[in-house]
């Protein structure tokens, strides 16, 4: 799916372009939304190019194109709650019109790390939908009334413009050095720690991966939600391409629900080497230390918008390469409810990405780390005119590039943490996405 020419509105360029600052603007301009029923069992993933929006978990599918509404995130304390109050504005002002599913536009996107950084959330013009029970919508949004084809025509014309491409390149990796300096970013972490400035930081290093070719990200994506073992959420947003164990924040009503996940540990080949690994995990004093300080720091900041928060016990997650401690939590929202894209704004970063304290592990990655992460570890997902939506936690991605490919994976540096072992578990999370980089 590669364009959306005569599926409907025309896709707004810059009209809808909106700054938040310390006050949200009003919406210059009232969105228009039809929702179409599709054919049931149609896969939108079917249907994915090479760029635009791709979500997929328990909860269902979205793919998105087209530009309907723009909202810049900016920069500083409160970025993404400043941009929750403008999608807010815009998605609650829309006029929807459906056969009664209960949808309508959503602003969709990947956001970066670091605070300091501005970035975009995007309202497709185009937006197709799937639930669990294999019933699929194609929303469509734009400025002003318009005509929407039928359900048939419509179809016909995503199916044309959808390019399949499922060539796979040989790639190989490029990067082959960088330990030597990563020791010495973990031992100045850990006397930072033991100087009683941090807590936690996690530290995170780039692989970099040439092709003979551009990877063809429809086909990556189908490769990424085929593997054994795979992760919950899938995601795409245009080059920006994973699949992440991690739920960073669920809004579904007045119900909030994170899974943070802390403390890793490889997967063995054998059963027995996966059983020693599994015991480690569960016996370990750091990995307990590490994920027990991310479990506190979530449940503490749902407290501030809920009534009451449920904090379940540590479970192993096991995934293609690593297995991870995981804790479910829940909170019950009090009003004035806040969306979804505001309870990701108030949680990220997490410990677990971030470090703790806050502020301090945020310093100490911009010193440490000789890159910008940009949108590796930020909050990924959607959230629609409800607030209800699904943010995750960009892990095990990878930004395409033309014919390069860009990794990053970190580890947590807690007292206790030594420099190779540290090193060697970013190497399982990097192989999460090299191995299907690598496959034939």
């Amino acid at each position: 799916m590669t364009s959306t020419a005569d599926l409907g509105p025309e896709p707004t360029r810059g009209s809808q372009r909106l700054e938040p600052g310390p006050s949200a603007p009003q919406a210059p301009g009232r969105l228009v939304s039809r929702v179409i029923p599709l054919a049931d069992e149609l896969d939108p993933l079917d249907l994915v190019g090479d760029d635009g929006f791709v979500w997929r978990s328990a909860a269902g599918t979205l793919v998105g194109t087209g530009v309907a509404a723009r909202v810049p995130v900016g920069t500083g304390q409160g970025r993404i709650e400043r941009a929750a109050e403008v999608v807010a504005t815009i998605l609650e002002a829309a006029e929807v019109e459906d056969d009664g599913s209960g949808l309508g536009p959503a602003a969709v996107g990947a956001l970066p790390f670091h605070p300091a950084n501005p970035g975009e959330l995007v309202v497709p013009s185009l937006l197709l939908r799937a639930d669990p029970q294999g019933r699929t919508w194609a929303v469509l949004t734009g400025e002003g009334p318009f005509d929407p084809p039928p359900a048939a025509d419509l179809l016909a014309r995503l199916r044309a413009t959808t390019r399949e491409d499922a060539r796979w390149p040989a790639a190989r990796r490029l990067d082959r050095d960088g330990l030597e300096m990563w020791r010495a970013a973990v031992l100045a972490a850990l006397e930072a720690i033991g100087g009683g400035r941090l807590d936690k930081v996690v530290l995170a290093r780039e692989a970099a991966v040439a092709a003979e070719w551009p990877f063809p990200r429809a086909e990556l994506l189908r490769r990424l939600q085929r593997r054994p073992g795979g992760s919950t959420f899938l995601y795409a947003s245009d080059g920006f391409v994973g699949a992440s164990p991690e739920l960073l924040v669920r809004r579904q009503g007045r119900v909030a629900t994170s899974r943070p996940m802390a403390g890793t540990v490889p997967q063995g080949d054998g059963a027995s080497a996966g059983a020693g690994g599994l015991a480690r995990l569960t016996g370990s004093p750091k990995e307990a230390v590490e994920h027990r300080l991310v479990v506190d720091a979530v449940a503490e900041g749902l407290a501030k918008v809920s009534d009451r928060v449920q904090v379940g016990r540590p479970e192993v997650v096991r995934l293609a390469t690593v297995a991870h401690l995981a804790t479910e939590i829940t909170a019950d929202l009090t009003g004035p409810l806040p969306t979804a894209l505001e309870l990701a704004g108030l949680l990220h970063p997490t410990p677990a990405v971030g470090g703790s304290p806050r502020d301090a592990a945020l310093a100490a990655i911009a010193a440490l780390e000789p890159f910008d992460r940009g949108c590796y570890a930020g909050p990924v997902g959607w959230v629609d005119r409800a607030g209800d939506g699904e943010w995750a936690v960009a892990l095990r991605g990878a930004t395409l590039e033309g014919r390069h490919a860009r990794l990053i994976a970190g580890a947590g540096i807690v007292p206790g943490s030594d420099p190779d072992a540290e090193w060697a578990e970013t190497e399982h999370k990097l192989r999460a996405m090299l191995e299907v980089l690598f496959s034939p």
